[in-house]
């Protein structure tokens, strides 16, 4: 099994169209079994195309881009966060090849107004992969120093979502830096989390974000704030930055990771 999760910083980007289609090359070359993004953002006022999606859904352009690489059918699951930026709801998504056996969104945090920054919504998806049931959720984290909210409780509501004994594997941004701020980084592992990164029998650097950015503004070191985490151990063949200008071109102001899992 290929996952990958990429903050694509929606809309935000220089030359965001060419970024886009990078990305969609990538997911028809490497035919990923489940993708989560983070910052999935559509203008709020755009025209609604259905549910919640409005056109220029990041997620959906990518879609549509990937459609002239591929003939493989991928199903969309989106959800809005909260307002970003004033104008954009602010979103995380799941993109998959497989067919979706359920589909979940709900806030993982105290706050739960998309008028409120620290309000996170969590996409999950249940796919059938070779006779088990997995799921998938897609989390965009606040900072572990959020007056308002507590990271441990937060991740303890996505694992207790569903009560079985699923494969449950976290996807995405978790602005915690595993380099700089190893004991909040540790706090997430005391959760019940294994970190693929850890697990794989190959590896980089794992670097994800290299310069400042919002929200980690004044910090200019590297740093690994974007992760794939299980609820067991796996077999991970491999962990690799991608999207960095040494595995592919940059897409965004964070660099995705590819994880390869043998079951």
């Amino acid at each position: 099994m290929k996952i990958l999760t990429v903050n694509v910083h929606a809309w935000l980007e220089e030359n965001q169209m060419e970024k886009i289609d990078i990305l969609a090359r990538d997911i028809a070359e490497k035919q990923y079994d489940v993708i989560a993004m983070q910052e999935v953002n559509q203008l709020m006022n755009n025209k609604i195309i259905f549910d919640d999606i409005r056109e220029e859904n990041y997620a959906w352009v990518l879609l549509e881009t990937l459609q002239k690489y591929t003939d493989t059918d991928y199903y969309l699951h989106w959800s809005n966060s909260h307002i970003g930026f004033g104008k954009y709801n602010e979103g995380v998504a799941v993109i998959t090849r497989h067919k979706i056996k359920a589909e979940d969104e709900f806030y993982c945090t105290f706050a739960q107004s998309v008028r409120t920054i620290s309000a996170r919504r969590i996409v999950g998806i249940t796919i059938n992969y070779e006779g088990q049931d997995i799921e998938f959720y897609s989390c965009h984290m606040n900072l572990p120093n959020c007056e308002t909210e507590d990271m441990g409780k937060n991740i303890q509501t996505i694992l207790n979502r569903t009560q079985n004994n699923n494969l449950k594997i976290l996807m995405g941004d978790f602005n915690t830096d595993a380099i700089g701020n190893k004991k909040d980084y540790e706090n997430i592992l005391a959760q019940g989390l294994f970190d693929t990164y850890t697990m794989a029998e190959k590896k980089d650097n794992g670097i994800t974000v290299d310069k400042n950015i919002h929200g980690w503004d004044n910090d200019k070191a590297q740093k690994r704030l974007d992760y794939i985490f299980s609820n067991k151990k796996l077999k991970v063949k491999e962990s690799k930055v991608i999207f960095n200008n040494k595995n592919k071109e940059i897409v965004s102001d964070h660099f995705g990771i590819e994880v390869e899992i043998e079951f």
